[in-house]
Parts: structure tokens; C-alpha cells; sequence
């Protein structure tokens, strides 16, 4: 990477180093290089003195220009070549021949190719050779650089157990592909390249690719998104759902540039849209990040006001849709240095960013930051080997916190920089919260469904931070709860009435994970859907229990459980306070830990398993009437509330219950009706009421009617009627008692295999309603 100084302190003088070429070939060719090199072109110099040494080796003076040619290279893997040609150029450094800088770009040099220590020795031969009282500046700046390194030495001597991989070629090449974000299920990710315009040329062409991952879990070929712009633009920001992106656009006469929204339609992109509270002339707005629900921006910029080159702030969607006017994160977040990439978690309480402040390893490192009790607190750095002595950056991560994603030009890329990832370890911590990892599907297809989740705390009548909105591609969410609590979610899933799911977090000591999944089943009768059934299965795990028997922070933990606040935040409140790093770090981490709710047996024969089921029939007032509550001030209604841990104990004393008798099992009655009515005869009706009898009997029992008509005449019609008759066969159980959730009817219109008097019926049969296909009994 280049730093401030080169710029500042490269000594460019005349070489006299063909001179020493003993090879006339080779003395031209350094000639060629050398004029190259007094000019800035270290790409072209580099070529002739590489073409030079392979027929002479070179002297000294042409060893620290070759050096100083490698530290201009974009790729590190190139940069750190650069290191032996200087080092054999320090054998004429005593004699005031070699510029007194080698010594710090072998500092910088050994910094990329993380060799600390020989970085901080070369750095501090460096500052032993500057007059501070001639160049106070440059004194203090190398000053600043030793202690940084120093500081690097600690951290990368601490590694965390992280792997961090490398997107394969498919999204990586030679060049550069940086900035990538992420859907919140991490189905779509998008990136900026930079590469040649074409292979004649060094002009660089600029601009988006987007790629989706396969049922494989593979990400596709990469496809670029075409955006209508004057200038140069890259990816900046994505929405959870994937269905917006941010994107930074250069202004006309790359004076300043700003972010715009753009969105995604049936055949590409929308145009982009400005961000008019985010709009400046003259500066650059870089990068954002939505939170999930998509009313407050984060961003960083240069604008005036700041506390040092680019700073974070953030912009909030007003009742009146407009943004407000930005509000900077304020010292705990921005430094003197530049603050970049903002990335807000779903909780909208923690934020990653990238900075090259002081406390970085090398350039730029990636930082996190906690707002506890409305207040931002300190950010700190996420450690080697995330950060290396490169430049880590553009940081997003998946909204479960499994996996994140950055870009480097660190050591061992394919080219000058790529795209990396890792996946967050499993904290071993002891922390009492519970995570809720839910899914909710709908239909026989058990497809996502777009959904709103609103967690109302049963004591306050409070919702819980905000929104939440599930994966429209997963139907995945992610909730934290602290312990002892109980709390409503209200759900609204398109197409069907809003419900109400009731979680008891129990009083634990230690961490538990609930894992949820929600099912819908819209009920039809006759193509019309008539109810709903909302099906929930929680599974809890309390994989640290054996843990906490050894746990030193148990004691601490006890004395949070027995604490006034129970929120999460007050928790690390509470951590932060009493100065216990190590709890604050493992409470961070456990945040993010994941365990894919794809991987979780839901087995029915699970004695941890919680089941609890409900059909709610929209003409049954007893159980589809609204609730009314007012959250907040808002009015909120919903069908009744499906209490899981109580009813699914009812559930467990009902599967104890006899099944129902194979004999009575396939018993049918046959109802034959004159041609184009739907009356039946009093003598059929008998034969119905001995099926009702027995259906009273056994609350497992079903019955299944099936309506049928004849060939004669108009098949509409004759669809018609045989709806009719099987509705009016309906009715006569309907009205005896027999609510519709036991009542499986259907039309099927025309029967032409049999005779026209044999298909003018309706055939009833008993059933067993859970082996029919209702997963577990209603209740």
C-alpha cells in the first residue's frame, strides 16, 4: 500500500547506475529504466531494469530504484519483491550513496508482508535519521508510524480462531473487485470492479457485477448491472431484501460525488435516484447502509463539520417521507483519521466500519462499534486475522451474523485486491439471553411469504426495538431476547389475517437458542379459503449448560440475572462498566454465532420439541373474532393468541388419546341427487346422522366429502351443481356440530366413467384427521 510520505520524501535523482554496466545491452536498457523512474512511470521502469538484470546484476543505485519500482505495485504479493532489492542496497547506504528512505520503505515493505519486528526496526532507523527540529512534521509522522507497528506487533501477536477465505475466481481476478454487500440471507451479493479498459491500454474501466448463489450454495457468474451516469459509480450500500442497492456516483467533473438508490425491476435496475438529504456539491458521500427497516441511512462522508477527513453519519425518514438533516456519530465513532464503509446490524445497534486511525494495523482495519442506552461507546478493532498489515475494507455481514464478507489487498489474493470471508466462530461464552432463529413458510410448498414481526413486551405494551422483516427469500429472522420475560409476536403475513404467537423466555443463567419455525396453511373449501391454520414448532437449546459449571463469569452472570434491568444493552452496560473485556468481547461474539436453522431436527419424537397448532375458520366468531390492543399508542388487531409452551402440553395429553378404530376408518354413505338438483331426501339424511353419531364420538374423526355431477349439459354448470350438493351435505354437519376444521369437502365437477344417475352423488367418508394430513390436533 502507499502511505503519506512517499509522495512527500521520494528522492528522485539522477541515476548514473549504467555506468556501472559492465553489459552495453543491459546499460542501455537501465538507461531506459532510469528515465522512466525520474518521471513517476515505475510500471514501464520496472520492465527495462527486470529485462536489464536478467543480463547483469544490478548495482546498488538501480537495486533501490527496482525496490522503490515494487512498492508502487497495486498487488502486496508484487510489493514485498520489492524488499530484497532494497535490502542489497543498504550495503552502500554508509556511504551516503542510497537516499536515507530505503529505511522506510523497507519499514512499509516488511509492514505488507507482516515481518513486524524488522518493520519497527527499520522504522526507528528511520526516525533516528530525521532532524525534528528541521522537519517537525515528518518527525511526528514517522513517530506516529513506529507506534502504530508497535501496536500491530500486539495484535497479530493475539490471533482470533477465524479462517478467512477467498472468493474463488468466479468473483476474484487479477484485478481489483472490492465493496461487496449482501442480501440479508446472503442470496445476492454485488461488487465494484476495476480492471483495464481492454488489453491495449492503462486506462481503468470501473463499475457494479451482481451474482446470486445456486441451491448449491455457489455463487454464479457474475453479471454486470448498467447504470445511467456521467461518472465513475460502484456499489455503496443493499437493502436486507436485496431488492435495493445504494450506489456512489462521481459528479459531472469528478468534483464530489454522492449515493443513489436504485432499485431492482423485472429486466435490470431502476434508474438512480439521489438521496436528496445526503446531497452535496463539492464533497464525497462514499458508502451506506440501511437498517432493516430501511428509514435511517448510515454514511460516510468528507463534508464540512467533521472531525477529520471522512466521517460516519446518519439520515432518518421523516413522517413526511423526506430525510432528515444528517447527524454526525460523534468522537466515539469518527476520528481525526477517515471513518469509511459503514455497515448497521439488523439490531441497529451495532455498527462495523472501516478507518485508518491509529489503533489500525496497518492502513485501513475493520472496526466495530455498540450503541448502548442511545449512546455510541468507543469502537474498537476487530483483530488479526481479520485486519492484517494490508488494507481491510467495504465490511458487511449476513443478518444472522453467520458470515461476513470484506475487501483486501493482503497477501496470497488472486490480484490487487479480492473479496474475503469468514465465518463467525461459536463463542463459548455463558451470556442468559435467548436467540430466536425463526423461519415462517406458508402453503403446501412451504415457500417464504412476505412478513412483518412485531415483538410487543407483555408487561409495557412496549415493541421491542422495531420491525422486524423475515427473509422474502428465506423467510429466515433473528430476534434477542433477554431472559425472564414474555412477549407477543404479532405477524402479519401477506394473504392472511394478522396472528399472534406468544414466547415465554424462561428465567435461564445461561444462553439458550430457540429455534422457530412458523408454517401456514391457507384452508380452502370449494376455491374459496375459509380459514387459516398457523402451525409452530419451538425447539430450545441450551448447548452451554455443562459450560457454565465452569464458567468463572457465572458469578457475574448471577448478579445480571438478579439486576433491575434485564435488557440486552443494559447487560453490556453492566459489562463495559465493571471493565471485564474478556465478558464484553464473548458477548459480542455470541451475538453473531449461528446455527443454521435448516440444520435443526424438527422431530416429532423430540422431548424438547414444543408443537402447537390452531385452525382458525373464519366463520367461526369463537375463534377468528380480532383482538383488539393498543402498542404504543397504535391500535393493533389480530386473531387470537396461539400460546405455544401451554398448548402445546395440551397437545402432548391429546396425542394420548385413542386413534381412531381402523374399522371405522373408510366407512362411506353415497348421496345420489336427481338431475340438476341439489335437495337431498330425508331417508339420505339418516344415512348422514349415523357418520355425525360416530364423528361425536371420537374427536380425531373427520369426514371427507366429495361432490360430483353428471355429463349432461354445460360443464359449468355442472361444476356448479356439484358444488351445491356437496355444500348442502356440508351444512347438514356444519349445523349439527361439527366444526369446519374437521370437514375436508371438495367439488370435482363431471365423473364421465360412470353411468349420468351414478354420478349425480356426493360421497362422505370418515376420517382420521392426523393421518388425513393435519400435522398435529387442533386445539
Amino acid at each position: 500500500m502507499r502511505h503519506f510520505f512517499v509522495a512527500i520524501f521520494l528522492v528522485v535523482f539522477f541515476f548514473s547506475s549504467n555506468l556501472f554496466a559492465q553489459n552495453r545491452k543491459a546499460a542501455e536498457l537501465t538507461n531506459k529504466a532510469d528515465r522512466f523512474f525520474k518521471v513517476g512511470k515505475y510500471s514501464q521502469a520496472l520492465g527495462f531494469y527486470l529485462e536489464a538484470e536478467s543480463l547483469e546484476a544490478p548495482d546498488y543505485l538501480t537495486a533501490y530504484a527496482m525496490g522503490v519500482c515494487y512498492f508502487y505495485k497495486e498487488s502486496v504479493d508484487q510489493q514485498v519483491k520489492g524488499i530484497k532489492y532494497l535490502k542489497s542496497s543498504l550495503s552502500s547506504f554508509s556511504k551516503g550513496d542510497v537516499p536515507s528512505d530505503v529505511h522506510l520503505y523497507l519499514g512499509e515493505l516488511f509492514m505488507a508482508n507482516e515481518d513486524v519486528p524488522l518493520a519497527i526496526m527499520h522504522f526507528g532507523k528511520y526516525l533516528g535519521l530525521i532532524d525534528k527540529e528541521k522537519d517537525p512534521l515528518e518527525y511526528l509522522e514517522i513517530k506516529k508510524r513506529l507506534a502504530q507497528a508497535r501496536v500491530s506487533e500486539e495484535i497479530i501477536l493475539n490471533p482470533k480462531k477465524i479462517k478467512i477465505e477467498r472468493l474463488d475466481h468466479i468473483v476474484n481476478s487479477i484485478y481489483t473487485e472490492y465493496n461487496p454487500v449482501l442480501s440479508a440471507d446472503e442470496s445476492v451479493l454485488a461488487y465494484t470492479f476495476n480492471k483495464p479498459e481492454h488489453a491495449k491500454t492503462e486506462r481503468r474501466a470501473e463499475g457494479i457485477m451482481i451474482t446470486e448463489k445456486t441451491s448449491e450454495g455457489l455463487w454464479k457468474e457474475p453479471k454486470p448491472i448498467k447504470i445511467r451516469a456521467q461518472g465513475a459509480y460502484g456499489t455503496a450500500g443493499m437493502s436486507p431484501d436485496g431488492q435495493k442497492m445504494l450506489v456512489y456516483i462521481e459528479n459531472a467533473k469528478g468534483r464530489g460525488g454522492n449515493l443513489y438508490i436504485i432499485e431492482k425491476e423485472k429486466d435490470g435496475w431502476s434508474d438512480p435516484q439521489i438521496i436528496d438529504g445526503l446531497k452535496t456539491n463539492n464533497y464525497h458521500t462514499t458508502t451506506g447502509s440501511f437498517t432493516a427497516d430501511g428509514n435511517t441511512i448510515f454514511f460516510a462522508s468528507d463534508r464540512p463539520g467533521g472531525f477529520g477527513g471522512k466521517d460516519i453519519y446518519k439520515v432518518t425518514r421523516e413522517h413526511n417521507g423526506k430525510w432528515s438533516t444528517p447527524v454526525n456519530l460523534g468522537s466515539s465513532v469518527n476520528s481525526e483519521a477517515n471513518e469509511d464503509s459503514p455497515f448497521i446490524h439488523p439490531d441497529s445497534k451495532t455498527l462495523f466500519f472501516t478507518s485508518n486511525r491509529t489503533e489500525s494495523i496497518g492502513g485501513y482495519d475493520v472496526f466495530k462499534a455498540l450503541k448502548i442506552r442511545g449512546r455510541w461507546r468507543p469502537a474498537f478493532n476487530l483483530g488479526y486475522p481479520i485486519n492484517t498489515t494490508a488494507d481491510e475494507s467495504y465490511f458487511s455481514m449476513t443478518a444472522d451474523g453467520s458470515r461476513s464478507y470484506f475487501s483486501s489487498n493482503r497477501k496470497g489474493g488472486y490480484g490487487e485486491q479480492d473479496i474475503y470471508y469468514f465465518k463467525m466462530p461459536e463463542s463459548e461464552a455463558n451470556i442468559p439471553l435467548t436467540m430466536v432463529k425463526g423461519k415462517i413458510l406458508a402453503g403446501t410448498d412451504s415457500l417464504p411469504v412476505p412478513t412483518q414481526i412485531k415483538v410487543i413486551d407483555n408487561e409495557t405494551d412496549k415493541v421491542v426495538q422495531f420491525v422486524y422483516s423475515p427473509s422474502k427469500a428465506t423467510g429466515d429472522y433473528l430476534i434477542i431476547l433477554p431472559p425472564g420475560k414474555n412477549y407477543d409476536m404479532l405477524i402479519e403475513s401477506e394473504g392472511y389475517m394478522p396472528y399472534t404467537v406468544n414466547i415465554n423466555v424462561p428465567h435461564q443463567t445461561y444462553f439458550f437458542q430457540l429455534y422457530q419455525r412458523i408454517h401456514l396453511n391457507p384452508i380452502f373449501q370449494f376455491d374459496t379459503q375459509v380459514g387459516q391454520e398457523v402451525s409452530v414448532r419451538n425447539k430450545f437449546y441450551d448447548s452451554h449448560e455443562e459450560y457454565v459449571k465452569t464458567n468463572m463469569m457465572k458469578a457475574y452472570e448471577a448478579s445480571l440475572i438478579k439486576s433491575d434491568s434485564l435488557d440486552l444493552y443494559d447487560m453490556m452496560d453492566l459489562i463495559v462498566k465493571s471493565s471485564d473485556t474478556v465478558a464484553y468481547n464473548y458477548l459480542l461474539e455470541l451475538m453473531y454465532s449461528t446455527s443454521p436453522i435448516e440444520n435443526v431436527q424438527f422431530d416429532d419424537s423430540d422431548q424438547k420439541l414444543q408443537i402447537a397448532s390452531r385452525s382458525y375458520y373464519y366463520d367461526e366468531s369463537d375463534t377468528t373474532k380480532l383482538i383488539r390492543r393498543e402498542v404504543e399508542g397504535e391500535e393493533v388487531f389480530s386473531l387470537p393468541k396461539l400460546y405455544v409452551d401451554e398448548e402445546s402440553r395440551t397437545s402432548l395429553l391429546a396425542s394420548k388419546l385413542p386413534r381412531v378404530p381402523k374399522e371405522a376408518l373408510g366407512q362411506m354413505v353415497s348421496i345420489f341427487f336427481a338431475q340438476g338438483s341439489s335437495e337431498i331426501a330425508s331417508e339420505d339424511v339418516s344415512k348422514l346422522r349415523a357418520l355425525l353419531n360416530k364423528m361425536k364420538q371420537n374427536e380425531g374423526m373427520g369426514v371427507e366429502i366429495s361432490g360430483y355431477a353428471s355429463s349432461e349439459g354445460d360443464a359449468a354448470l355442472n361444476r356448479q351443481l356439484s358444488n351445491k350438493r356437496a355444500i348442502k351435505v356440508l351444512e347438514i354437519f356444519n349445523h349439527s356440530g361439527i366444526v369446519r376444521r374437521r370437514i375436508k369437502a371438495r367439488a370435482y365437477g363431471e365423473e364421465s366413467d360412470s353411468s349420468a344417475e351414478r354420478a349425480r352423488r356426493v360421497d362422505v367418508r370418515l376420517i382420521d384427521l392426523e393421518t388425513y394430513g393435519q400435522k398435529s390436533r387442533s386445539l
